[in-house]
């Protein structure tokens, strides 16, 4: 029987819990198990000064900008988002205009701020989390975000988003949309990859999809990438022993300014079938002793064949130039 996991939730790249419960599930039955971070809801108060910050034009500025969802990002971190960094044209259908204030990525990830301003005179409420909650998609109407290529065909793939705290205008929505690897998808190839927003909806607590914006706006995240770094690194001899898998060997590790992909095999099953593949613990060691952790997972296995495989990005973006190793369940992979 073929035990397929398409996307596990942890908690600094450690199973909690539920996330042991849920990645379980999924490699039972073959079922996708969400990832989302939490939402950070509408929050009146910030500044017009993200006016001030929309033509990103320097390091400090694309930084600054992106500080509203990373949390506080040094100088360097900075720069690699300015490096990074692509500029993307708005678009319009019937008086909504979606404008990227900011765009990077790499090979595995791609993060796009967008700003989603109603057409004059509408206003887009705050709503508490007790009613409603705006959506990019209605699965009711079969409407939802989708990224095709360069002849139309869809290229399946996994997304989250979250909503910015607001700006104080009543016309106008930003959100962070955050696009995860699929297999011979990269997103750094400079081919055609169009990214489709079909429109904004409220989904009540019960679920209920009522339509606030309609449309249909397309953007073209494929045809520039900034300059990507990536490194592999040797695993060559890497292995744990784990008393319910055995040996647990690292097969392969990628690793790029904004996450991690790596492939394990292990021995055997565990006697114990509620746990299908060995915990995992991986970061990365900073030169000033700082481990970084990934944000969440998302990955594909089967535990008749005893192998995973996984990509994470990191909480924020990080400086390889300044990380001495990955640490591996213990093992300690050289990065230089």
């Amino acid at each position: 029987m073929d035990k397929n996991v398409f996307q596990s939730e942890l908690n600094r790249v450690r199973y909690t819990p539920a996330g042991r419960e849920a990645l379980t599930e999924a490699l039972m039955k073959g079922k996708a198990v969400p990832v989302r971070r939490p939402i950070r809801w509408a929050r009146m108060g910030l500044a017009a000064a993200l006016a001030a910050l929309v033509l990103a034009g320097s390091a400090v500025a694309a930084g600054t900008l992106w500080e509203r969802y990373f949390g506080r990002l040094d100088e360097t971190q900075q720069e690699i988002v300015k490096t990074l960094s692509q500029e993307l044209p708005a678009a319009e259908a019937n008086g909504t205009t979606m404008t990227p204030l900011a765009a990077f990525g790499d090979q595995d990830f791609y993060y796009l701020m967008l700003e989603i301003r109603a057409p004059e005179g509408t206003v887009l409420p705050d709503y508490g989390e007790d009613e409603g909650y705006y959506q990019l998609f209605n699965p009711d109407a079969g409407e939802s975000v989708t990224l095709l290529d360069g002849t139309g065909n869809d290229i399946r793939g996994n997304l989250e988003f979250e909503w910015m705290p607001r700006t104080g205008d009543s016309q106008v929505l930003t959100v962070v949309i955050r696009l995860w690897p699929i297999e011979g998808v990269n997103f750094s190839d400079g081919t055609d990859k169009v990214l489709h927003i079909p429109g904004l909806w409220v989904q009540s607590p019960d679920k209920i999809y009522t339509p606030v914006l309609s449309g249909s706006w397309d953007f073209n995240i494929g045809t520039h990438t900034g300059n990507v770094e990536s490194r592999t690194l040797d695993t060559t001899g890497v292995t744990v022993e784990d008393e319910r898998f055995g040996t647990v060997t690292l097969d392969a590790l990628r690793m790029s300014p904004l996450g991690l992909y790596y492939r394990s095999r292990w021995a055997h099953g565990a006697e114990d079938d509620t746990l299908l593949c060995p915990p995992l613990e991986i970061s990365v060691v900073m030169a000033d002793g700082k481990e970084i952790y990934l944000d969440n997972t998302m990955g594909s296995g089967r535990d008749d064949e005893c192998w995973y495989e996984s990509y994470g990005p990191f909480e924020a973006p990080i400086d390889l130039s300044k990380a001495v190793c990955v640490r591996w369940n213990g093992v300690e992979i050289p990065i230089h």
